[in-house]
């Protein structure tokens, strides 16, 4: 699906970048680098309806990333040099990125993995328990799996319905559950609403029907190589700003217990689910820190300053993703002009 907003930004990207404007101003939006973020990896980028599409991006396009960034001279790090740099409050010579990949894909090994191989590329992984045993399940795509079966969705219990008879119909059904599920329903409703809805279409709901979530040994295998960083990611990929305080540090540290039973080693950074403003603020970030993570990232958008050396636990992110699949588009946005676009004007994002 094309949106007006997305045309008009990539505009926006490609004048800035063709211009010049976007390198002439890098030392001062630029930061001192630049945390990625993606989700899927993998070489057909399908959605049954179109709509998750934009979560995926393929290994060709990560590689030309990769050598885009190598050329220029940005360096490569890990998120534990991320936040010594950031710590340290010096600059360096070079700017930094590091990449990060959320909630555990199984495409991550079988695709990603080899591109950070092949360029000898530190990486890390924000996994949540939940999702690995099947008591979370990634809820948006198995609600575009279950509008893109029915003819006819209707939530339990006398809840609102729609009819999904054609393809606008369905994206319709697809965006109104979407906004249902995130803010009518509880987090602790989300699965038990999703399972009943998916039973009564002979779907199973959960990572058993379709493996998209790397299982316990899957992830070990990733985690052995000294390239991958494994960080928490909450058990239950709830949006902790709807929970109690005692339940958001409950979820962040028993997520850094489990893996840290299962892959043998405590997680020191963290990544929000959602990860907006809506979903992390600055009750988040500051049980972040009680809990003892290094670091913790969000989705907003916004490179790396000085001044995050105050607030390791609300930093922003790039996010490289299907809807914005051509170098110019990366390159513009690591340049850090788009920031102030995206922020209302600030330079800085943070909580």
């Amino acid at each position: 699906m094309v949106h007006a907003a997305d045309l008009i930004r990539k505009a926006v990207m490609r004048l800035a970048w063709h211009s010049g404007f976007a390198s002439r101003t890098r030392d001062r939006f630029g930061g001192l680098g630049s945390i990625i973020m993606l989700h899927r990896v993998r070489p057909d980028c399908i959605s049954p309806l179109g709509v998750t599409r934009s979560l995926s991006i393929t290994p060709h396009f990560l590689d030309q990333i990769l050598v885009s960034l190598k050329s220029e001279g940005t360096e490569l790090v890990s998120m534990d040099e991320m936040a010594d740099r950031v710590r340290s409050g010096s600059r360096h010579d070079r700017r930094f990125a590091a990449v990060t990949l959320d909630d555990g894909y199984n495409d991550n090994l079988h695709h990603a993995w080899p591109v950070f191989q092949k360029h000898n590329v530190p990486f890390t992984i924000y996994a949540a328990p939940g999702l690995v045993e099947g008591a979370a399940v990634l809820w948006w795509e198995v609600v575009e799996k279950l509008v893109a079966k029915a003819t006819f969705i209707k939530i339990p219990g006398g809840g609102p319905e729609w009819r999904c008879g054609t393809l606008i119909q369905k994206r319709a059904a697809f965006h109104a559950l979407m906004r249902y599920f995130s803010y009518t329903l509880t987090e602790l409703d989300q699965v038990p609403v999703l399972r009943e809805m998916c039973a009564a279409e002979g779907m199973i709901c959960g990572v058993s029907a379709d493996r998209d979530v790397m299982n316990w040994k899957e992830l070990r295998q990733i985690a052995s190589d000294p390239l991958c960083t494994i960080g928490a990611h909450t058990v239950h990929h709830y949006n902790l700003k709807r929970l109690t305080a005692g339940m958001v540090s409950q979820e962040m540290r028993l997520s850094a217990d489990m893996l840290e039973d299962k892959l043998g080693k405590r997680p020191l950074h963290f990544a929000y689910p959602y990860g907006s403003a809506k979903a992390a603020g600055k009750r988040e970030a500051e049980i972040a820190a009680g809990e003892g993570f290094l670091s913790a990232v969000t989705t907003r958008h916004g490179t790396i300053h000085p001044e995050h050396r105050a607030n390791l636990h609300a930093l922003p992110r790039i996010s490289i993703n299907g809807r914005f699949q051509k170098l110019v588009y990366a390159q513009t946005m690591m340049s850090g002009v788009t920031t102030p676009i995206a922020n209302a004007g600030r330079r800085v994002v943070q909580a």
